[in-house]
C-alpha cells in the first residue's frame, strides 16, 4: 500500500475518531467506554456493519466534530475533537512524547487536506462520502454490503504477515 493511500485511509479514521464506514481497520479498536467501534456501528447487533449502519455512525461522529454545526469540519475543529478523544481514551496514562504528538499533528493536517476536495478549509459529509464508500467496498471482501470483524481485521493480519516475512539481516561472522 502506498504512503498516500495509507495516509488517506487513516485520514478518515482520524478525522472522525475512527468512525465506521471507510475506517474499517479502526472498527476493531476499542472505543471510549462504550465497547468497540464495530459494536457501536452495528446498530442491530447482528455482528455485521452494513454500509447504512456505517454511514450513520460516521455521520454521528462527523456531527460531534463539527463544533459550530455549520456542516463542515475545519482543521481547528478536527484538532480539538481529536485532542479531546485522545485525552478521553488515554485516561490516567501519560501523554505520548512531544515528538510523537507533533508527528501526529502533522499527519492529521495532511490527512485533513487530502479529504478537503474543494480546498475551502472545511471537510463536509459530501466530500467524505465518496472516499468512505470506496474504503467500505474495498474492505467488503465478499461483496455482501456488510463488514464483519474478520473483514475489518484483514489489514492487521496482512501487516503482521508482511512484518514477519521481512528479510532478516544475516548476522555477520567475526573472523
Amino acid at each position: 500500500m502506498t504512503r498516500t493511500r495509507k495516509i488517506t485511509l487513516s485520514a478518515l479514521a482520524v478525522l472522525l475518531g475512527a468512525g465506521a464506514i471507510g475506517a474499517a481497520p479502526a472498527l476493531a479498536q476499542e472505543g471510549p467506554r462504550r465497547g468497540g467501534m464495530f459494536q457501536q456501528a452495528d446498530a442491530n447487533n447482528d455482528g455485521r456493519v452494513t454500509a447504512e449502519e456505517g454511514w450513520a455512525s460516521l455521520s454521528a461522529r462527523f456531527s460531534e466534530a463539527d463544533a459550530n454545526k455549520d456542516g463542515g469540519v475545519t482543521l481547528e475543529e478536527f484538532r480539538n475533537h481529536m485532542r479531546a478523544r485522545m485525552e478521553a481514551r488515554r485516561g490516567d496514562r501519560p501523554a505520548p512524547p512531544a515528538g510523537r504528538l507533533a508527528r501526529m499533528e502533522e499527519r492529521g493536517a495532511g490527512m485533513f487536506r487530502a479529504l478537503d476536495a474543494d480546498r475551502d478549509g472545511r471537510v463536509t459529509l459530501a466530500e467524505l462520502r465518496p472516499f468512505a464508500e470506496a474504503m467500505f467496498r474495498a474492505r467488503d471482501v465478499n461483496g455482501d454490503n456488510a463488514l464483519t470483524q474478520d473483514e475489518v481485521r484483514r489489514r492487521h493480519v496482512r501487516a503482521e504477515r508482511h512484518r514477519d516475512a521481512a528479510p532478516q539481516q544475516a548476522p555477520t561472522q567475526a573472523q
